[in-house]
Parts: structure tokens; C-alpha cells; sequence
């Protein structure tokens, strides 16, 4: 889980200069970690990471709640 949220965290830090980890979980062959990227305005990032290769899969901004 440490690694995922590390592999994430590098990944959103190269677009926003704001970023806390939420939360991180595992679900069937890969990794969500969510990040509060909010500055001035609620917003959030989901990023899917593939548990064999740690490479980033997705990932998904949302304005206002997170999804």
C-alpha cells in the first residue's frame, strides 16, 4: 500500500503543487489511491495503479465530492 500511494503521489505531483493522500485500497488487480488536490475549491484526483507492474493506469479529477 505504501508503494502504491508513492507511485501515486509522484504521479499528481508532476500537475498539481497541492496534494494529500486520502486514502489508498486494493481492488481485484489493481490499487486506488485518492488525493485531495484542493487548494481553494474542493477538488480530488483518483489515480489506478496496476499491482504487478506499478505503473499507472487511470486517474480521474472531480470537482466538489469525491466519487
Amino acid at each position: 500500500m505504501e508503494q502504491a500511494t508513492q507511485v501515486a503521489l509522484d504521479f499528481v505531483r508532476k500537475y498539481y503543487a497541492f496534494v494529500f493522500p486520502i486514502s489508498a485500497r486494493r481492488e481485484a488487480s489493481r490499487w486506488v489511491v485518492d488525493f485531495d488536490i484542493s487548494y481553494f475549491r474542493p477538488s480530488y484526483m483518483r489515480v489506478r495503479i496496476q499491482a504487478e507492474t506499478g505503473l499507472v493506469e487511470d486517474f480521474k479529477v472531480t470537482l466538489g465530492q469525491l466519487l
